[in-house]
């Protein structure tokens, strides 16, 4: 085989591994982290948190097979865990199946969106009240993908609720990574009483 051919040969495969990569980048870009990355607007009333109050309490709305869970999952695990030893209480909304949520996460009472909030933006997102019972923070965890101790919105609001300091964040612009969250529970979760967590 002469050295021309060979050139030729090495080009091309040089030229069909290149567009091989192009391809791949553009596709999960484009399946996954553009088409749910988008400018939100949370906005909810004042409804009963999903305890008594007396603790600051916290809410996380997941989706596990959402691909913008998995830039946060070991942040709310480390999160949740942490802020649970300091006496926040906490419970999970959006997904009622625990299949392929995280262990943290799975083991945490179950609270549905109320109907007042039927139109909540998607997961993973969070909602955060007082230890008085009034509403502090609805939104995402953070303005992108991923989120860590440094990038979350909810650090911040959580410290000063326990500092005994007021916030009312409820209504805000965002742009986040959300997926859309399922279809209402079904009536059979209704009827055995296994969709509201215990106070």
């Amino acid at each position: 085989m002469n050295i021309w051919l060979r050139r030729v040969l090495v080009g091309v495969a040089l030229l069909a591994w290149l567009a091989g990569l192009v391809w791949a980048y553009w596709r999960f870009e484009g399946r996954y982290i553009k088409a749910f990355e988008r400018p939100v607007f949370f906005q909810a009333e004042q409804v009963a948190p999903p305890f008594a109050p007396g603790q600051v309490q916290v809410v996380h709305v997941w989706q596990s097979n959402c691909p913008c869970s998995a830039g946060h999952e070991a942040y709310v695990e480390e999160m949740t865990r942490r802020f649970a030893e300091q006496g926040v209480r906490f419970a999970r909304s959006g997904q009622y199946p625990t299949s392929g949520m995280p262990a943290g996460l799975s083991n945490l009472p179950y609270w549905p969106i109320p109907q007042a909030w039927s139109g909540w933006p998607g997961a993973p997102s969070i909602a955060i009240w007082a230890a008085d019972g009034s509403l502090a923070y609805v939104g995402p965890y953070s303005d992108g993908a991923h989120c860590s101790a440094d990038s979350s919105f909810v650090e911040p609001v959580v410290q000063a609720l326990l500092a005994g300091r007021k916030v009312t964040i409820t209504r805000q612009d965002a742009v986040a990574c959300l997926c859309d969250l399922p279809a209402l529970e079904s009536s059979a979760d209704v009827e055995t009483g296994s969709r509201k967590s215990d106070p």
